[in-house]
């Protein structure tokens, strides 16, 4: 009992320091969790010492008193800044805005679902998304008129997709849709048929393009990815017969020169008529189930090692044998979870986790409409709506709707049928669409209450852009524009800006001794003002490219080790022999003292240096301008926690 009543009297303790003002800046508390929140950013692993959090305090302190003045001039009110901050909470919000517990669901299902592939055959009764009651009827029950048929043996599945199937490949295919996996088919279509045991045919399923009745014709562990090598030779649809025998003499061919032992990659890149892949060896990108046509596809996931080569087979495309070059598993949960969340977000599935979620708000939040409000209203615009011709210029600020205690009006949901209404929209289905943003928006209204972590972030974010813009109007782009001032600067520190002793030289790189010969000649020549170094490169390059290289500058000590290891004395220094060969010559024209530099010889240190002072200057101002309070008692406790 007492170590529990020890425990518990710490962890309260712990509560009370964290809550305790840390820094106060004239009437701003900030508290040790805000700044802690910052500290262990970038912290985490630092022994820390009083001198070290004094330093940090130090720059936090900085830091705040900017967001202060940015605050205090009236930056957070500026157009662009709320723009901005809009956009970042908008991205910060969304994983805060989901159903978790749904989604984790749907991440596990489509997992587990991409460890089998499904083979199965459909029949497509077409009906449009927004057809009516009476064509959804007629529609649903010609499919369980069709299934009915097939149970009875009157008629069977290949039979009944080519005479009745609205979609058209049946008419070829029998209705075959091969093997598939997660999230290939739309996401109704996927769960009727993963939940389709084998030889079994589903009772019709809805999907966006209409009715489906579904045929399992086998499961299989999922075979994953298969990258493999082919070579071609091309027939096409409707190739006559002489066509289709040239090809299939040509891979017959092929195939014996592979069995003799030639490489494959030297024989698709002699011969195979896919030229695209050709050139690469044959090899063709990695690929799963559903990806090529049927044929291709099965050839491909039975050969089982690395090297091995099929027999040729045929394609509607022509003649092909295939080797195999990679094969993957599936992956590990957690090494696709992020790709995983990104299908689904993509998929059907994205709209599923909408409505979940809004099924969440509504039993969190108390939602009451106001049926007398609702069913006037209904009454005078449902006809309009439904022609998408809607309109109004009232301001009813009747309550509507009710989310948690906060009174929504209709001329709210009229903007929203204004800006959503299309022909055949639907009353109820507009207001219930309405609800729902309303109930996100107000959800996202709540973040900052709810979640203390996402609340901080978006400070970080707020301070953040404030900090910028006023920095860059106080410091960055004040360095630059003010020009009187920069120049000002550099005649007060002019003697922090020096050359050092310098060399005017040219460095000649030549391949070998017979280069470095014919460019010292040359150079000779140049001394009399018969040649420039142009022509000496151009001359130099015309047969053997790269032959010289030749860099002319000012070299001050340690900028080139070749300038570096020769004396520095007017005229050519004596050939320096290198590791692989070249030799380097050495050309120095001028040997020139230290002195002061110009503006526009160091432009960029100055401005950087004018900056650093620019803002030592601004901190300066903003410590006598604010007050400023550090509580060394609370910063410490970091100490011991």
């Amino acid at each position: 009992m007492k170590k529990i009543g020890l425990s518990i009297l710490c962890g309260a303790f712990a509560l009370v320091i964290s809550a305790q003002n840390v820094l106060t800046i004239d009437s701003q508390n900030i508290s040790l969790e805000e700044f802690k929140n910052v500290f262990y950013k970038n912290n985490n692993n630092t022994e820390l010492t009083k001198k070290y959090l004094d330093e940090y305090m130090q720059l936090f302190v900085n830091f705040k008193l900017k967001v202060k003045e940015a605050d205090e001039l009236g930056l957070d009110t500026i157009t662009a800044f709320l723009s901005e901050l809009d956009g970042y909470r908008i991205q910060l919000a969304k994983p805060y805005l989901k159903n978790k517990e749904f989604d984790e669901n749907m991440l596990t299902e489509a997992y587990d679902r991409m460890k089998q592939d499904i083979k199965a055959s459909h029949i497509l009764i077409s009906v449009d998304e927004k057809a009516t009651a009476q064509q959804e009827k007629e529609a649903y029950d010609k499919a369980l008129a069709v299934r009915s048929s097939i149970l009875a043996n009157t008629i069977s599945f290949a039979a009944a997709a080519q005479k009745n199937s609205d979609d058209k490949s049946a008419l070829t295919n029998d209705g075959n849709l091969s093997y598939f996996t997660a999230f290939m088919m739309v996401y109704d279509f996927e769960s009727a048929a993963y939940s389709t045991e084998i030889g079994e045919i589903s009772l019709p399923i809805r999907t966006k393009y209409g009715y489906h009745i579904i045929k399992v014709t086998d499961k299989r562990e999922a075979s994953g990815e298969v990258k493999v090598a082919h070579i071609m030779f091309k027939s096409g649809q409707g190739s006559d017969d002489k066509k289709l025998n040239e090809a299939k003499d040509k891979i017959n061919k092929v195939s014996e020169l592979l069995k003799n032992g030639e490489k494959f990659s030297d024989v698709a890149e002699r011969f195979s008529e896919d030229r695209s892949t050709a050139v690469k060896g044959g090899s063709l990108p990695a690929f799963g189930v559903g990806k090529m046509v049927p044929e291709f596809e099965t050839v491909a996931f039975e050969l089982k090692e690395i090297g091995d080569v099929s027999a040729p087979f045929r394609t509607e495309y022509g003649w092909h044998i295939i080797t195999l070059l990679e094969r993957k598993g599936i992956p590990k949960f957690e090494d696709i979870k992020v790709e995983l969340k990104r299908k689904i977000e993509s998929d059907s599935r994205g709209e599923l986790s909408k409505q979940a979620l809004f099924a969440k708000l509504h039993t969190t939040y108390k939602v009451e409409s106001n049926p007398k409000v609702y069913t006037a209203f209904r009454m005078k615009a449902s006809n309009t709506i439904t022609t998408g011709t809607f309109s109004s210029s009232s301001k009813n600020n009747t309550r509507l709707v009710t989310i948690n205690g906060k009174a929504i009006a209709v001329s709210s949901f009229v903007n929203y049928i204004l800006l959503n209404q299309k022909a055949g929209s639907d009353f109820d289905e507009l207001y219930t669409a309405f609800v729902n943003q309303e109930l996100l928006a107000y959800e996202e209204s709540q973040l900052e209450t709810k979640y203390p972590e996402y609340k901080a972030l978006l400070q970080e974010y707020r301070e953040g852009i404030l900090l910028f813009d006023l920095t860059n109007t106080k410091v960055w782009t004040k360095a630059v524009e003010d020009t009187v001032g920069l120049q000002n600067f550099f005649t007060a520190n002019n003697s922090n800006y020096r050359w050092e002793n310098r060399v005017d030289a040219s460095v000649y790189s030549c391949i070998d001794l017979a280069t470095a010969i014919r460019v010292k000649r040359a150079i000779y020549k140049k001394h009399r003002g018969n040649i420039t170094d142009a022509e000496i490169l151009t001359e130099t390059n015309t047969d053997a490219p790269l032959s010289l290289q030749i860099n002319t500058k000012k070299f001050v000590k340690g900028e080139n080790e070749y300038v570096d290891a020769v004396d520095w004395e007017l005229g050519i220094a004596a050939d320096i022999k290198t590791s692989d060969g070249s030799y380097i010559i050495v050309d120095i024209h001028e040997v020139l003292a230290s002195g002061l530099k110009e503006l526009n010889e160091t432009r960029g240190k100055v401005i950087s240096d004018y900056q650093n002072t620019l803002e030592l200057e601004w901190i300066a101002s903003l410590q006598e301008k604010y007050k400023v309070s550090i509580n060394n008692e609370v910063l410490y406790t970091l100490i011991k926690q």
